[in-house]
């Protein structure tokens, strides 16, 4: 979405487009009942065919394995800034990314290399 800066010119927003989330429990439900599955130290990630010509993104971060909101809230921004570069790769998917309990102990670099490595098995 355009927006518009002090000078005036059009600045292409990046952030993550509605169409590229999962917003409701019917569709999340979807990617539960039939997954496939990709899964390390890090992360778990459900995924399967949406029949569609983009991909989307839903997040589960569990307050359980992560207590504080700063935490969940930069793993949160770390996942979609990685899905954000890598959509394009992973068309026609709904992803659905469940974090861990040793989720918050990674650091950013790490955490962004192991969803690196979950996108190329999805991609096949």
């Amino acid at each position: 979405m355009p927006t518009k800066n002090k000078n005036t010119s059009l600045v292409e927003r990046a952030g993550l487009r509605k169409k590229n989330r999962l917003l409701d429990k019917k569709k999340f439900d979807f990617v539960f009942q039939s997954p496939s599955k990709t899964s390390d130290k890090y992360f778990t990630l459900l995924f399967c065919k949406n029949n569609k010509s983009y991909s989307r993104l839903g997040l589960v971060i569990s307050k359980k394995k992560c207590k504080l909101a700063v935490n969940r809230n930069k793993i949160k921004r770390i996942i979609r800034e990685s899905f954000r570069t890598n959509k394009n790769s992973l068309n026609g998917y709904d992803v659905v990314v469940l974090n861990k309990h040793t989720t918050y102990n990674g650091d950013s670099s790490m955490l962004r290399k192991s969803l690196k490595n979950h996108w190329q098995k999805i991609q096949g």
